[in-house]
């Protein structure tokens, strides 16, 4: 077995940790990470967990720690993404058996546990698993993907996945504020009105279409972001770039007047572990007409997790 602990350093005191570890994994004497449990969460396609290829992959596992929470969903890229040739090149994950572990007291507890069929094909797939409490006041818990199945490689028989993540239940951030206000709004059309609850105010730029701003919500590890666009005939935001714990992602909304969600970047194998500031930078629009600035009527932005202030 191999196991790593991240330590991830935070604005609120203290520090998160998050801890993985593999059955196995391939040693690479030039990287010997190159292939290890991390490669599976640093959301890198072209980075993979790749088992012992003297071993065999049924039976290899790996598990991730997450904070006391409820464990929601299980997302994989189930072989190596980088391009198509190695992902079927590789072995893919077939079926797995998934262990919700409790940790309380020094002992790990199974308290739920599914198994569940992966389809060959790429790209993310989120797979239900029974809503789950792991973890008390100072422990949380840990989930654990057992391989149980795979499709063959073409080239190559052992194992290859690029990304797990571990999706915890969310609920909305109770601290929601405007962290910073956006630029060059327009006259009676402030930053407050992007989380003031009412979808039909909104913020609006005075004719410029780049926006930034920022959201907070103390207390909370922060899992996604919903963003409404604003009216017509403003411009509303097309192309977004979303900024937390440093990891920035590029999000397309459609062109339509409803809450939209997206995850916020990933760091540490679980959804819910960001925290901090929020920023959203918009960098692309759809028309409005002219001198009309982009409009947003509402952000919210969902926890997964209670932060230890």
């Amino acid at each position: 077995m191999f196991r790593s602990l991240l330590w991830v350093a935070i604005a609120l005191p203290g520090t998160a940790l998050a801890g993985y570890e593999v059955s196995s994994f391939r040693s690479d004497s030039s990287n010997p990470g190159l292939y290890g449990a991390s490669a599976a969460l640093d959301s890198k396609p072209e980075t993979c967990w790749m088992v012992d290829p003297e071993k065999r992959n049924e039976g290899q596992w790996i598990s991730i720690d997450v904070p006391t929470s409820t464990v929601d969903k299980i997302a994989l890229v189930p072989g190596w993404d980088q391009n198509e040739n190695d992902f079927y090149d590789y072995a893919r994950i077939k079926k797995a058996r998934v262990e919700i572990i409790s940790k309380e007291g020094g002992k790990e507890t199974i308290v739920a546990e599914a198994t569940v069929d992966v389809k060959d094909q790429r790209g993310w797939q989120v797979l239900d698993l029974p809503d789950t409490q792991v973890g008390g006041e100072l422990h949380g818990g840990m989930v654990r993907i057992n391989v149980l199945e795979v499709w063959p490689g073409k080239d190559y028989p052992n194992l290859a996945v690029s990304e797990v993540r571990v999706h915890l239940k969310e609920f909305a951030a109770g601290t929601l504020a405007v962290a910073q206000e956006p630029d060059s709004s327009e006259d009676k059309r402030n930053g407050d009105m992007l989380v003031d609850g009412q979808p039909r105010t909104f913020w609006a730029a005075d004719g410029a279409h780049e926006a930034i701003m920022a959201f907070k919500a103390p207390g909370y590890g922060l899992a996604s972001i919903g963003i409404q666009p604003g009216p017509k005939p403003y411009a509303r935001p097309k192309t977004i770039e979303i900024t937390a714990n440093d990891m920035t992602t590029t999000i397309t909304l459609e062109d339509k007047a409803e809450l939209q969600w997206h995850l916020l970047p990933v760091i540490v194998g679980y959804t819910g572990g960001a925290w901090g500031d929020v920023q959203v930078k918009v960098i692309d629009v759809y028309p409005g007409d002219v001198g009309k600035g982009v409009a947003i009527s509402e952000v919210k932005i969902n926890a997964a997790t209670i932060e230890d202030i």
